[in-house]
């Protein structure tokens, strides 16, 4: 028996054995290997009573002091208590239809003055329990009394389920408009954004489907709109679809007119009031001009035109559907200056998506949730992957928390049950289908992981689930992870090329990789060549190249040397030298130092110039002949530069995809448990295949494509001659069979 806390279902040796073997091994597998798991259902989770006390809530001087905030980490979860506390306001509405029951009057010291001004107060600065010093944020409080959303509710049956029944198949439900529930999750991202803005520092959110991120959002917009006077606040979008077709917009609106149905905030839209805009303000007749609050809310599409988004200076910038936003990282860049002035921040910016978007654009939300503090985002210990608590990242909100029928009254997620009830669903997908994307697709779609959640759905044919897990495993132990590796150059003395280490030089091992940085790159070895006495056998290496020409372009040469004995990749040089001659020697030297047959892209001549003018032409391969017995792109009879390297055309770029993923998915060859994705070192390259996607430009991707096309060519010459070699004992031999 596996011991949790109360308010998780029980893990019981007869639970355990009642489920499929999937269920039991992930269930297993995510409670022992993902820490807040782990903290979620820990027996010794804390309670808000046991927590550290401060004066202020971002202070960092201790005090002990009864009638002080704690401060909330969602690195360590504590055990949420009587959050109805929390939640007068909307719990007085449900009942009464209204807020207050005291008569409408402007004096000072009526009882419902004093009503509306400490609701105002809560809303602005929070709430605090004195008791225990649990507290919530002033968006907080916003959302849970005054923000009413749209619920799913399981219809009326007559038939009453047990709460401690495993549900595992779908139920009929409606969609009601009533007051969010408090979850536990939202008291924590909520105080992560707290957090984040007082540290003068920025949000990120990766989540998973149907947790109400849009009317969270536009309760923020509606909330600041109410209470801070002149503000301006921001919706940022890459498509105006997603701020008003049920988009975060569309839910400010409602807000709004909700509060001035039920509040005395109400107040005038003379200035604007159009689908993307509103303003607070009435026209006053005696002058013509526009006077009153004038806070804003505003929206903005960028799609095309970036620059857009510049000198938005406001309260809060939201940016929808972050994981398809087309150029999010520029949008990011260009709105962040009007936020800024040197280290005074004046705002709040926020960008938040959904796992499993379709669309080319999720990497900028993956580099901000990974990558943020570079970006001035908010970054914690990365507890939600499998890394044991390692690394870094942003706030991330999984489909174990807060599922529907798997949380009690306070909040506080069943996550044992749910996470059965997920892994579940994937059992049957599994059982039902041989679409290897079906289950992606589930997975990105009811994240457990924002590893999980940033699986790339579709457009591509690699194994993005395999790949993601074996850079898991890497990232925690990343610099023991390279140290193992040879990073210099290669220089030629007396006619033999010899390895030489160079700490000046640095390989690009992130994808993408930084504008800012130096693009040269540097040879990075894995293993050496594997000499037969003094000479590296003929043939043994080989190495792919996806060359560039010109020498003002920003893409990036890239070229791997393969091992065909030992089908693994050994060495890689990526980068981009001032000049495309620095990069054809770097690769001339390579193939000289493992003797290699160097296949191209031949779509440019560059390379082949610089070879033929070094006298180096026997380096390069010949058009792969397998190419013309598939009858592959327009293969026709060359001479001169074209009868070296691979043109790539769609076609071939298409078969340099499908024969690196069953090299991936294929065994090693010396173990039949390992797959040839798990071997690979070259980080940047797995990256690589983990964001591939039709429309961006992938150079470590497409040279391998050419490693692959050349293993191809001389794995089909090595059978045709293994046909005519005579029967004996050196042919027979099991060596052949293995390699």
């Amino acid at each position: 028996m596996i011991v949790v806390n109360k308010l998780q279902t029980p893990i019981t040796d007869e639970l355990l054995e009642s489920l499929p073997q999937y269920v039991r091994e992930e269930l297993i597998d995510s409670i022992t290997r993902i820490t807040f798991i782990e903290k979620l259902i820990s027996p010794t989770r804390p309670r808000a009573s046991s927590l550290t006390r401060f004066d202020n809530p971002h202070s960092d001087k201790r005090k002990v002091n009864p009638k002080g905030k704690i401060r909330p980490d969602y690195v360590t979860p504590h055990i949420l208590e009587n959050m109805s506390y929390f939640r007068p306001a909307a719990l007085y509405f449900q009942e009464h239809g209204k807020y207050t029951l005291h008569y409408p009057s402007s004096m000072i010291n009526s009882e419902y003055m004093k009503f509306w001004l400490e609701e105002r107060k809560r809303c602005k600065e929070g709430y605090m329990r004195e008791s225990d010093g649990e507290w919530i944020t002033g968006y907080n409080y916003y959302y849970w009394n005054y923000s009413p959303i749209m619920l799913a509710v399981a219809k009326e049956t007559g038939e009453e389920i047990p709460d401690d029944i495993l549900q595992f198949e779908a139920v009929s439900a409606d969609r009601i408009e009533d007051f969010p529930m408090p979850w536990d999750m939202d008291y924590f991202y909520y105080h992560y954004l707290e957090e984040a803005e007082t540290k003068g520092k920025y949000g990120a959110v990766l989540k998973t489907r149907g947790r109400g991120y849009s009317f969270k959002a536009g309760s923020k917009l509606s909330r600041n709109y109410q209470f801070y006077a002149k503000s301006k606040n921001w919706a940022f979008a890459s498509a105006k679809g997603d701020l008003i077709e049920d988009g975060l917009l569309s839910k400010a609106w409602d807000n709004l007119d909700f509060i001035n149905e039920h509040t005395p905030w109400r107040k005038q839209r003379h200035e604007k009031n159009t689908i993307m805009n509103k303003k607070a303000s009435y026209l006053d007749l005696n002058t013509g001009s526009y006077k009153g609050f004038k806070s804003e809310i505003n929206g903005i599409t960028t799609k095309n035109n970036p620059e857009s988004a510049r000198g938005k200076r406001g309260k809060i910038i939201l940016i929808e559907e972050a994981g398809r936003y087309l150029d999010l990282l520029k949008v990011w860049g260009i709105a962040r200056p009007s936020m800024e002035q040197g280290s005074l921040v004046f705002g709040l910016m926020v960008a938040f998506g959904t796992g499993g978007t379709e669309g080319a654009a999720f990497q900028g939300l993956e580099t901000l949730f990974y990558q943020g503090s570079g970006y001035r985002v908010l970054t914690k210990p990365n507890v939600f992957d499998k890394t044991r608590g390692e690394g870094e990242c942003a706030f991330y909100c999984g489909e174990y928390t807060n599922r529907e029928n798997a949380y009690d009254e306070d909040g506080n997620s069943d996550v044992v049950k749910a996470l059965i009830e997920i892994f579940y669903a994937r059992y049957e997908v599994l059982k039902s289908t041989t679409d290897s994307q079906a289950i992606t697709q589930e997975k990105a779609d009811r994240s457990i992981t924002p590893q999980e959640a940033v699986m790339r759905t579709e457009g591509t044919i690699f194994p993005i689930s395999d790949l993601k897990d074996h850079l898991a495993e890497i990232k925690p132990i990343q610099e023991k992870f390279v140290s193992a590796h040879h990073v210099g150059r290669i220089s030629l003395k007396s006619g033999f090329a010899q390895f030489e280490y160079d700490f000046d030089l640095y390989p690009i091992r992130t994808f993408p990789s930084s504008t800012k940085k130096d693009k040269t790159g540097a040879i990075e070895i894995f293993v050496h060549p594997i000499k037969n006495g003094e000479d590296v056998p003929n043939r043994r290496y080989i190495i792919g190249v996806d060359p560039y020409d010109d020498d003002t372009g920003t893409s990036l040469g890239s070229c791997f040397v393969f091992d065909l004995w030992t089908d693994r990749i050994v060495a890689e040089y990526t980068g981009r030298p001032k000049f495309a001659n620095d990069f054809y020697e770097v690769t001339r030297r390579l193939a000289v130092y493992y003797n290699a047959l160097i296949n191209y892209e031949n779509n440019n001549k560059g390379l082949f110039g610089y070879f033929n003018n070094k006298n180096c032409v026997h380096l390069l391969a010949d058009n792969p002949r397998f190419l013309k017995d598939t009858d592959t792109s327009n293969f026709r009879e060359v001479y001169g530069n074209k009868a070296k390297g691979t043109r790539a055309s769609k076609e071939v770029n298409a078969l340099g995809r499908r024969l690196q993923r069953d090299w991936l998915l294929t065994n090693t060859y010396n173990d039949d448990e390992i797959m040839n994705l798990q071997k690979i070192r070259a980080l940047a390259y797995l990256e690589e295949l983990i964001a591939w996607n039709p429309d961006g430009n992938f150079d470590r991707v497409s040279s391998m494509g050419m490693v692959m096309i050349q293993r191809e060519e001389m794995l089909k010459y090595i059978d045709t001659n293994k046909e005519s070699t005579p029967n004996n004992k050196l042919a027979d031999d099991d060596y052949w069979k293995n390699n």
